[in-house]
């Protein structure tokens, strides 16, 4: 799957039903932090300017994946 720059504007849900079963690992290796809604696949991912990755499966957030946690204030 391709990631692609968020487009301005566009939105999509998180069903926080699904985020109270979320799973969330940490990888120090790469200092990214890894949080799984669903275990759907996305449709499509994107690339926020905050270089944060969401991944969306009819206009659900499946996932989001944040780099450089270490960094971010």
């Amino acid at each position: 799957m391709e990631e692609r720059r968020a487009e301005e504007g566009k939105t999509a849900v998180i069903d926080l039903e699904e985020l109270g079963r979320a799973i969330v690992s940490y990888d120090d290796v790469t200092d990214t932090l890894y949080i799984v809604l669903s275990d759907e696949e996305g449709e499509e991912s994107l690339l926020l300017p905050n270089d944060i990755a969401v991944r969306i499966s009819r206009g659900r957030v499946v996932s989001i994946t944040v780099r450089g946690v270490r960094y971010r204030s």
